[in-house]
């Protein structure tokens, strides 16, 4: 009986969840969904931009580089100590092991990623807003695919200042349990990028 009661506990609970998922804002207090639509007025305003980049790695260890991004694109060049490139849109992930030369190509649909690079962000689109949280001169919203949370969640960092949101970091977390922590400094607008810039690694 006991075994029961928790095999419909979990239905249950799984039910709810997907609810919650599907419902977009929906689900959300109005002063939440007010700071998710900011969130999107943010993602709508970026044009080419770059940024400095540190990833954390699982085991601890960090790298930096460099973050070049235009809607739906982004390019990451690392330098030490893991020297790599990644480009990601269209759909897919590629990165390349400068030391190996090595390529290895992702499907965007199975990675937190793929919920940053849609054109336009928007949270009403097959993207679910799970959280939002708001402190002094921060927010922090999580998303995941609206009708398959399990197939990942990102959270995005923001300081939030009088002159407007501004990205500071990302975690987000695939399917199988992998997790990638990004943290951005000194974003700037730029003109555009040479031809080519966001062509998959060769």
């Amino acid at each position: 009986m006991r075994r029961a009661f928790q095999i419909v506990a979990q239905i249950v609970a799984l039910a709810a969840l997907a609810g919650c998922a599907q419902g977009g804002l929906s689900g959300l207090p109005s002063d939440q969904q007010a700071d998710a639509r900011r969130v999107e007025r943010y993602f709508a305003a970026m044009g080419p931009m770059r940024a400095q980049v540190v990833q954390t790695w699982p085991d601890g260890s960090a790298s930096t580089g460099t973050l070049d991004y235009v809607p739906g694109m982004m390019r990451v060049d690392y330098g030490a100590p893991r020297p790599m490139q990644m480009v990601a849109g269209h759909g897919h992930i590629v990165v390349q092991d400068a030391a190996s030369g090595s390529l290895t190509r992702l499907s965007l649909s199975r990675n937190p990623l793929g919920l940053l690079l849609r054109t336009p962000v928007r949270f009403d689109r097959g993207i679910a807003v799970t959280s939002v949280q708001r402190g002094r001169g921060w927010l922090q919203l999580s998303v995941s695919e609206a009708d398959n949370p399990s197939q990942g969640r990102l959270t995005l960092q923001f300081a939030d200042a009088a002159t407007g949101l501004s990205l500071l970091g990302l975690d987000g977390v695939d399917a199988r349990g992998h997790e990638l922590v990004l943290h951005f400094t000194g974003w700037t607008k730029v003109a555009g990028f040479p031809e080519g810039t966001f062509n998959d690694p060769q």
